[in-house]
């Protein structure tokens, strides 16, 4: 029988909040200058391709953005448009490694899964892929299974009437009347009536 696995802390240590901080404060207060250590904590962590890419594209960027504030470029518009990239790049990294680092660090949600009456109880499991689940794995202890408001009966079909109801007809007739009193009303009471 296989062993549970360890349940997760309900949220982050304070060890990552304290890096979570200190790498916030690092590249806020160097104005995006070491934005590039953001991306590649989150590299690190989450150990993909995806965000292998932004890293480097981010470094690139910082770098190309570095270039046009060195002294040769005072005073030009080169140096106006490489700090305000810079700034951006900053605000933006900023708050996607706080986003995606803290969405890193959740607990995983429990999904609690009941059977229900008349259905067997995995019906979409397919043979040979891994273990199949135990019957602890699915129960919570005081939880109540609910009726599943879907599994009822579907209801009869409703016919549609022959004909026209005879409501219709009173509308269809209402409407005549009051396009002739419009009508009516328009022609005579010539250009000068308002």
């Amino acid at each position: 029988m296989p062993t549970p696995p360890v349940p997760r802390p309900a949220g982050p240590s304070a060890a990552t909040i304290t890096v979570r901080v200190l790498i916030t404060v690092l590249v806020v207060l160097s104005l995006g200058f070491l934005a590039w250590v953001a991306m590649l904590r989150i590299a690190i962590m989450r150990r993909s391709g995806r965000d292998w890419a932004l890293f480097w594209g981010q470094l690139v960027l910082n770098i190309a953005c570095l270039v046009p504030l060195e002294e040769h470029f005072a005073g030009t518009w080169m140096n106006t448009v490489g700090m305000i990239v810079l700034l951006v790049q900053m605000a933006l990294v900023t708050c996607y490694f706080l986003v995606v680092d803290i969405r890193h660090h959740q607990p995983a949600p429990v999904v609690v899964m009941v059977p229900s009456a008349g259905a067997p109880p995995y019906p979409y499991a397919a043979p040979g892929y891994g273990y199949p689940p135990s019957a602890s794995a699915i129960t919570v202890p005081g939880s109540i299974p609910h009726p599943n408001p879907y599994a009822s009966a579907p209801p009869p079909p409703v016919q549609a009437p022959a004909g026209p109801a005879p409501r219709i007809d009173q509308v269809r007739a209402e409407l005549d009347e009051l396009s002739d009193l419009l009508r009516g009303d328009n022609s005579g009471e010539g250009a000068g009536g308002r």
